[in-house]
């Protein structure tokens, strides 16, 4: 209602379809047609100075855009049409569509039965290929005594579906092979929509091949016992609103040391044995030389691995176009290790490391620090809390000036975790969720 009311107040003339679901509380997406071209711009224009971030522009599909907002940890999405059209193909003169709409109040005007019944069935034969309970009940319409058939029989004419229709309204779906099989009929007379839908499946075959990344990654670093398990798995709770209505997956992901390759699981596992470890005692070392070789090629080593579990791990999700959360990432070497500052390699393959779309620096006060549970995964990837050893106050302050000093090699952004959890937990998602879309 606030959108409406937005564009009721800049007498933008309008008209919502599909909206049967909205009313029942059942969806958060709301459809709108607009009857000019400058109406829909300018309701576009609106939307954008309100906030609202822009998910699918004219570009994706002709005659329609699709803006998204995040209202109370809710994600809303407004799909703004022209036409009343799907993947290109009008289904309707919409001029007669806005001649027949009934008015709800001032703000809410909707199409006539019979257009009603119209976007359904084009909704099933265009795009959707199934006919659900909702549909069904609109079909019975046509039973009516009052119902204007005339109506119905020039609207399917006029925009060469009248056969489409037909299969539709008389719940025998074939298959979804078949019912395009049955747009030839309508493309016949629309040679230039032919074009248009050619253009479009290779453009969408191009973007299925395109190698860059579609998903969004965030990653939670830090000194030890600031946060960063507790508040990676709150953010995930967060976001499954938004990306369920997005239709996105999500991932949560550990970064931390956990080897991948055959030789470190092996160094790994004999060290283990000695109760040592070499990755430990160099973050551990109170004396900073100003070169260590061995540091050097221990972060070599270390970029190796981490570079390994990114490809293998990470970048398919991405890929797929998955949102990813990770505790901890290979920016967390710099804070860890004393030497890291001294280190002429380091800062390069900081650089030249797969950047997260938001890299967040959670940090707190060191008393708070020393007083916190370790919290750890379980089998089954769960965070369980466990007593930990407290690492000395010197250590933790060498952790903080080495984070410290990372922020001017890497974009990073800092987040105080005294404060509530909750409210540091809507200010990451605020700050991210044009990121989701």
């Amino acid at each position: 209602m606030e959108v409406l009311g937005l564009f009721e107040r800049q007498s933008l003339h309008y008209l919502l379809f599909k909206c049967e679901h909205i009313f029942a509380g059942q969806n958060k997406n709301l459809d709108i047609l607009f009857p000019t071209k400058y109406e829909y711009r300018q309701a576009a224009r609106l939307l954008e100075e309100k906030g609202f971030a822009l998910r699918l522009p004219e570009k994706t599909e002709r005659y329609k855009s699709m803006y998204c907002f995040l209202h109370q940890n809710q994600l809303y999405s407004v799909h703004l049409h022209r036409e009343i059209a799907w993947h290109g193909m009008i289904a309707l003169d919409k001029r007669l569509v806005f001649q027949r709409q009934r008015k709800i109040n001032r703000l809410i005007s909707v199409p006539s039965p019979e257009d009603s019944l119209l976007i359904h069935a084009g909704h099933v034969f265009f795009e959707n290929f199934r006919v659900t309970p909702r549909e069904k009940e609109y079909f019975t319409m046509l039973r009516l005594p009052n119902f204007d058939r005339d109506y119905l029989q020039m609207q399917l004419k006029k925009n060469h579906w009248k056969k489409g229709f037909r299969t539709v309204v008389q719940n025998n779906i074939p298959s979804q092979r078949m019912l395009m099989a049955l747009w030839s009929l309508k493309l016949l007379w629309e040679p230039a929509t032919t074009v248009y839908l050619l253009q479009k499946g290779m453009r969408l075959l191009l973007r299925k091949m395109d190698p860059r990344k579609k998903g969004c990654l965030l990653s939670f670093i830090g000194v030890n016992g600031s946060g960063k398990s507790t508040l990676s798995r709150k953010v995930l709770e967060a976001y499954a609103p938004c990306t369920q209505h997005l239709g996105k997956r999500q991932h949560y992901y550990y970064y931390g040391w956990n080897p991948r390759f055959f030789l470190t699981r092996v160094m790994s596992h004999l060290l283990r044995k000695k109760n040592t470890s070499v990755f430990k005692n160099t973050a551990l070392q109170k004396k900073i030389q100003k070169f260590d070789l061995f540091q050097e090629l221990l972060f070599i080593y270390l970029a190796i691995e981490y570079y390994y579990r990114y490809w293998a791990d990470i970048r398919p999700k991405l890929r797929r176009g998955s949102v990813v959360v990770t505790d901890r990432y290979f920016y967390d070497i710099y804070g860890q290790y004393p030497y890291a500052v001294q280190s002429r390699l380091l800062p390069l393959l900081m650089k030249i490391f797969p950047r997260p779309h938001v890299t967040f620096h959670l940090t707190a006060p060191l008393a708070e620090l020393r007083k916190r549970g370790k919290t750890d995964r379980n089998s089954d990837e769960q965070i369980v809390t466990r007593e930990r050893s407290v690492f000395p106050e010197e250590y933790l302050a060498k952790q903080q000036q080495n984070y410290g000093a990372l922020t001017k090699l890497v974009p990073l952004r800092t987040l105080e975790t005294v404060e509530d959890l909750e409210e540091t937990c809507r200010s990451v998602l605020n700050r991210t969720w044009r990121l989701l879309i």
